[in-house]
């Protein structure tokens, strides 16, 4: 009996796409720095990812900043005014997406692995809230996708990964100077014949440092305080303003 029960289990697991092991000795992955640091200041950054590959195949990199939930809002004419007239909420959107691959999308993978492991724009998941048709969800989701890759928080195309040897390779990932605050996650994949073989997850910090973090945490913290303190430094450079032209 118990010999059949993990026949059954063994099959189950082969049909499930994603139940093979991986083999974690195939690929090594290190980050040049596993933390970004905003100052005041900041304009971007350049992240680079150095790894080296014990086999041969093709590979794919993955980075998504922290998810969040998205309401996109659609514009129209009513009663003579351009006013939001429509809107739809995601959620499990990641707040920055990026990814480099070796070779072709379609080359590398089949679509349904891409959309399993979230590689390509086009293969993200959103789960839209709220009873909407199928049309409606891809209307909304285009829009959310052009207005984040506008941003520079959505990747326009992939990265290009150099190999500095049949081993060893590098890709460096731009980062904006908006870029959002949190724990990034960085996965890197090893395909052959179209399956995943290796997988190797590293995560990455953003997060702000010095005085900005000090006035980020003071206005998440005290918001009142923090609104009335910008009136009143507005109102007082306001006044400074006026009295240097009154002077003159």
């Amino acid at each position: 009996m118990f010999r059949f029960v993990l026949l059954v289990f063994v099959i189950i697991c082969g049909l499930t796409p994603k139940a093979y092991a991986f083999d974690s000795d195939l690929l090594t992955i290190g980050l040049a720095d596993d933390t970004v640091q905003i100052t005041t200041g900041f304009n971007g950054s350049r992240l680079t990812i150095f790894g080296v590959k014990r086999e041969q195949g093709d590979l794919a990199i993955v980075v998504r900043g922290p998810e969040r939930r998205v309401t996109v809002r659609r514009k129209g004419q009513s009663l003579g005014m351009w006013r939001n007239v429509d809107d739809m909420r995601f959620r499990n959107v990641p707040s920055y997406y990026d990814f480099a691959m070796s070779g072709v999308e379609r080359e590398i993978a089949p679509a349904i692995l891409r959309r399993e492991y979230g590689i390509g724009v086009d293969s993200l998941n959103f789960d839209a809230l709220g009873r909407n048709t199928e049309a409606e969800i891809r209307t909304f989701r285009e829009a959310l996708i052009r207005n984040k890759q506008m941003h520079g928080h959505f990747a326009l195309e992939p990265e290009k990964i150099t190999f500095l040897s049949d081993e060893f390779f590098r890709v460096d990932f731009d980062i904006p100077a908006d870029v959002p605050t949190g724990r990034y996650t960085i996965m890197t994949y090893l395909f052959q014949d179209g399956r995943a073989v290796g997988e190797r997850k590293t995560d990455l910090r953003i997060g702000q440092v010095g005085f900005s973090a000090s006035v980020y945490r003071f206005a998440h913290n005290n918001s009142l305080m923090y609104g009335i303190a910008a009136v009143l430094m507005a109102l007082f450079a306001g006044w400074l303003v006026n009295l240097f032209f009154r002077k003159e």
